[in-house]
Order: structure tokens, then sequence, then C-alpha cells
């Protein structure tokens, strides 16, 4: 969901929903509105609790917290000493994802991003108490999740766009440690703009010129 506004600081970690996010939620939330959901979940962050309340409401979830599909840290950028290489490093995070020792920005490698979300996503696949569950993630997170399911490795990050407010759906098949991905269904839905009319921009490029203000 949409959560930067014009100067904000990129080391913010935890900022609410902006006006045009709490829009995308609302909009989610009525494409949703007949699909049976038992279990809400987010990552913790605050945009992420907002996200799925309002993608799942008006039904009575308490929404769970699940803590190892949380954003990868995006580091600091003390060494970044212009602000050509600072878009550089922003807008290009995805280019060698699958290169050992690569971060994502400045700050967590994708491998271990990989290795905490499958963790994390294989034990909630594996629990009993769901049959039709929503995750409110993160675009990094929702890129592995992706990859993972469709065999694929890291390199494939620059090719899974996930616009603000995109819906992925899963099949899954298989009870306990074996539950797995049977199919992808949707990928990178946007329910506000289903065509994608004027959507040109990467998401990081369009985060970049939201901090920017331009």
């Amino acid at each position: 969901m949409s959560y930067f506004e014009p100067g904000q600081d990129l080391g913010d970690s935890d900022p609410p929903l902006n006006e045009t996010g709490f829009a995308q939620a609302r909009a989610l939330g009525q494409l949703l509105s007949d699909v049976p959901i038992d279990l809400a979940a987010c990552t913790g962050l605050l945009r992420t609790r907002q996200t799925a309340e309002l993608a799942t409401a008006p039904r009575p979830l308490d929404v769970q917290v699940i803590e190892g599909l949380s954003e990868a840290e995006p580091g600091t950028f003390e060494d970044v000493e212009t602000a050509e290489e600072m878009e550089a490093v922003f807008v290009e995070a995805f280019e060698n994802a699958e290169v050992p020792g690569a971060r994502f920005l400045t700050g967590e490698p994708y491998a271990d991003v990989w290795e905490r979300v499958a963790r994390a996503w294989q034990s909630l696949l594996a629990r009993g108490d769901w049959e039709h569950a929503f995750v409110a993630a993160h675009g990094v997170v929702n890129r592995t999740i992706l990859a993972q399911a469709l065999d694929a490795g890291p390199q494939i990050f620059k090719h899974l766009e996930q616009d603000t407010g995109c819906l992925n759906v899963l099949d899954i098949e298989g009870q306990g440690s074996s539950a797995r991905v049977a199919y992808v269904r949707l990928v990178n839905f946007t329910p506000y703009n289903a065509t994608k009319a004027g959507m040109s921009q990467t998401t990081l490029e369009m985060l970049w010129e939201q901090f920017n203000g331009s």
C-alpha cells in the first residue's frame, strides 16, 4: 500500500498508510467482500495492520502478526554521497539480487531474507487453523514468496513487479509440514486500477519520486 510522503525520512521504519494507501486498502476490501477469509495476518508494521484490517473488514478477525515476514531491513545511507548515487541505490535495488552478498538497498542480505521468509511462510502453511488466509506483507517479501513458489531464485525479483495495494492469490495443497503452494493463480492485481492505466514505473521508481516530491 502507498505510505510515502514527500520528504519522508527513508529511515522511518513504521509510517502509516497515506491517503492513497487507505483508498487502495478499501478497494481491496471491496474486491474481497464476498471471499471467505478466516485468518488475517500482517507483519507488525502499522501500514500492514491497517491494510489487513481494511481488506478483511467487516469480518470479526483479530489480525495476527507474523514477524518472520517483515520487510527487508533497508540499512543506512550514510556512505551515499550524492543524490544520483542515492537514486541508483533505490531504484536499482533488485538488479543484482541473486549475486552472493547482495543486499536490499544497503541493509539486509537477500540471502537472509530468503531464508527467514521461507521459514515463516512454511510455518504459516503448516498451521491447521485456517483455510483461507489474507496476509498483508511487503514488496521484497512478496517477491520472495512468489519466487519460491515458482521454483525460481532472487534473479526473478526485478521481473516480478509488486505495485502498491496489489493482490496475489496462491493455492495451497497438503497439510502440516507437507503443505506447499500448488498454484500461483493471480499476481500483482490492483483493484483500484485493474488495467494498470498510466502505471509505467516500477514501484521503487514511483516511491523515489514520491519521496522527492516530484
